[in-house]
């Protein structure tokens, strides 16, 4: 393990770098997800996403966790938007013209398909472990996934680097994590529903083992998805996946 101090704009973080992990998030519960913590790995054995479904974790994508602590009283499943948000702006910035957009509650899409994941898990001394898996330059085949993905290479011909990708997030996930701290929710709704995937748009989400189809309203205050069905009934939907059509 490479272990070093980096600083990202006014964000100092403390930076673990692994060859080879199980998993950023297990690395970072395992040591209590201190706040200002990052891990990373060149490649992951046991990679994870919501749900506990399988990350397929290649060498040459960006699998990273960031830990951070949430003040009291605030929902930390707001940190799912936070996070969305940073890799975002950074997805962005490689990819110049080609349409960045974000999927409820965790998925970034590149052209309508997934090119990046987060998964939040809680510590046992009050930290979050905030996982990100970006694909750089390798997606899952059809047969692993879900959701149909992609990757930054294969969208755009760049090639980036771990090295380059980990600053840059690190900076725009600094940002809107200080905003929120400073400004609240809303202000990050707003950006993230800016750039929502499919809004306004007949959606489903699937909630437990059933399934719900309806008009895609936004979110509400707390970032829970809206959800009007056909016979006007607005429901608040606080966990579960969207299912797009041809997709479910």
């Amino acid at each position: 393990m490479a272990h070093a101090v980096a600083t990202y704009l006014s964000q100092k973080f403390t930076l673990h770098r692994f060859d080879r992990l199980d998993s950023t998030n297990a690395e970072a519960l395992r040591n209590g997800a201190p706040h200002g913590h990052v891990y990373v790995a060149q490649a992951q054995e046991a990679g994870r996403g919501r749900q506990g479904r399988e990350w397929i974790s290649p060498a040459g994508n960006l699998y990273i966790t960031i830990c951070v602590e949430v003040p009291e009283g605030v929902n930390p499943a707001q940190l799912a938007f936070v996070a969305g948000l940073g890799v975002l702006d950074t997805v962005a910035g490689v990819t110049a013209d080609i349409r960045v957009s974000l999927k409820w509650p965790n998925d970034v899409l590149l052209n309508g398909k997934k090119v990046a994941g987060i998964l939040i898990e809680a510590g046992q001394s009050g930290g979050y472990a905030v996982g990100i898996g970006i694909n750089l330059a390798h997606s899952p085949s059809p047969a692993e996934t879900r959701f149909p993905a992609t990757s930054i290479l294969e969208e755009s011909g760049v090639l980036s680097t771990v090295d380059d990708e980990l600053e840059n997030l690190c900076t725009r996930f600094s940002h809107w994590y200080r905003q929120w701290g400073a400004d609240g929710f809303e202000p990050l709704r707003a950006v993230w529903l800016a750039s929502a995937h499919a809004i306004g748009d007949t959606i489903a989400a699937s909630i437990g083992t059933g399934r719900l189809d309806g008009r895609f309203d936004g979110l509400d205050a707390d970032g829970a998805l809206l959800l009007t069905d056909e016979g006007g009934r607005q429901h608040v939907i606080t966990a579960g996946d969207v299912i797009l059509p041809g997709n479910g």
